[in-house]
């Protein structure tokens, strides 16, 4: 489950940078689904399966709608992706940090199954 973390951390890298560059309503949209995961994970960095448990209710609702604005994200030119990196850029850097009680329970399969379905 090391692989997952591992995982998580680079696809929130690639995603802050292709996420943020689309129209303001689709970066808006995945900065706010990427706000709401760093909350949940933040708020239950103590308690690995309530944690999974609340992701995997995260990603039953979402995934679906995050796949798609990924997909639509990574295809901008890179001039609007770096103004839309810039402009959320601090809003990504706040969401990552609230990710680090990721780390404590990488090894989480409940964790692992929710990462999945979202990226």
């Amino acid at each position: 489950m090391k692989r997952n973390l591992i995982l998580v951390t680079a696809l929130l890298a690639v995603f802050a940078l292709f996420s943020l560059s689309a129209c303001k309503s689709d970066a808006e949209k995945f900065i706010g689904y990427m706000e709401e995961m760093a909350e949940i994970i933040d708020s239950n960095k103590d308690d690995c399966d309530k944690m999974g448990d609340a992701l995997a209710g995260f990603a039953d609702d979402n995934a679906e709608d995050m796949k798609a604005l990924q997909k639509k994200l990574k295809d901008l030119p890179e001039d609007e992706q770096k103004a839309m990196t810039e402009k959320y850029e601090d809003r990504m850097e706040k969401a990552q940090e609230k990710m680090d009680g990721l780390g404590k329970c990488a090894t989480n399969e409940k964790i692992g199954k929710a990462m999945e379905k979202l990226f």
